[in-house]
């Protein structure tokens, strides 16, 4: 029985991060879908670029809370254990990548992604979180700052005492995620076609 409760979690916890934010709000806001356009990604980033701030915030939020439910309301729902908690995460951060919904054709995984890991690893995400906002103001490259982001969390979740197998298990497994996600953008650095968001970066404000 328990088995079978984990199991009913983790698929509920895919289908739940199936649920592609930029594609059901895109009616909402009178937009078209966002992978016909910029980079072809159903994710935050591409939904701000595309559709604007109203548009790119509600997809922000609405990819956030699919990791909340996934890693919190599900485990609950189906009385499932802490590191259920951590697989219920991970699918839903594969369902979002890969939509059963939606021609398995998503997001990167990133928002969702920081949804789970609010839920999940909180201390290790602020680490990310400064990551993040440093490697974005230095570098201006969204993509970079999330691959190290997460690489911050995961070393956060690496040494310390407290972590359990299955969280340092699952940090690893979704930086690899990550970075193979980004992959693209990966790509574009190193042929420097990769768009900045130069307005944040700190010496161009200062030049």
């Amino acid at each position: 029985m328990d088995t079978l409760l984990i199991v009913l979690a983790i698929v509920s916890a895919y289908l739940v991060g199936s649920l592609a934010g930029s594609l059901l709000l895109a009616r909402v806001f009178g937009k078209v879908d966002p992978r016909t356009q910029g980079s072809g990604n159903a994710g935050a980033t591409n939904a701000l670029r595309t559709g604007g701030r109203g548009y790119g915030a509600s997809v922000l939020a609405f990819d956030l809370l699919k990791g909340v439910i996934a890693a919190w309301l599900v485990p609950a729902i189906f009385v499932v254990g802490p590191a259920a908690a951590f697989a219920c995460g991970a699918a839903a951060v594969i369902g979002h990548v890969y939509p059963v919904f939606f021609g398995f054709r998503g997001g990167k995984g990133a928002a969702t992604l920081i949804g789970v890991l609010l839920v999940l690893v909180p201390g290790a995400l602020l680490l990310g979180v400064a990551v993040w906002i440093a490697t974005l103001v230095a570098s201006g490259f969204v993509g970079l700052a999330t691959i190290l982001g997460m690489v911050g969390v995961a070393l956060a979740c690496l040494f310390a005492p407290a972590a359990t197998v299955a969280a340092k298990v699952f940090v690893v497994v979704m930086t690899l995620l990550i970075v193979y996600t980004h992959r693209d953008n990966i790509r574009r650095m190193r042929s420097g076609t990769e768009n900045r968001f130069a307005r944040v970066m700190l010496w161009r404000r200062g030049s």
